[in-house]
């Protein structure tokens, strides 16, 4: 029994299971990084606003699910009780983020409870 056992785990490790476990610390860092690589976008969408408004100023605040086995974002919503950016800029922002996705997939699901852009009136989101 116990070489059967062995041999089972020995061929599932042996597979190549492309799922790895990240730490907290390290989802956030890499689910920041990944966020930063649309910041051209996001920019874009904030320059857009400011021609219409110069003065323009405010947050845009989304949560979502990384999904476990694909590592893609989903569920993506804007979090009305914490934005306080035109409507425009809100789905500008949504936009940008479309098809954002881990390389490599996680063994569990990514949960953002809240990922906030501050715009400040000069055509610079914070995150």
């Amino acid at each position: 029994m116990r070489k059967t056992i062995a041999l089972f785990v020995l061929v599932a490790l042996g597979t190549g299971c492309s799922f790895i476990a990240r730490d907290t610390e390290t989802y956030k860092q890499e689910n920041r990084s990944l966020l930063e690589t649309r910041t051209p976008d996001i920019k874009a969408c904030y320059d857009q606003a400011l021609a219409a408004n110069p003065n323009l100023k405010g947050e845009v605040a989304v949560s979502y699910t990384i999904e476990k086995k694909t590592g893609k974002f989903a569920n993506m919503t804007v979090l009305a009780d914490k934005t306080t950016a035109p409507e425009e800029l809100q789905n500008c922002v949504m936009a940008a983020l479309e098809g954002l996705q881990f390389a490599k997939p996680d063994q569990r699901d990514g949960i953002v409870e809240s990922f906030t852009w501050s715009f400040q009136g000069q055509g610079k989101p914070a995150v």
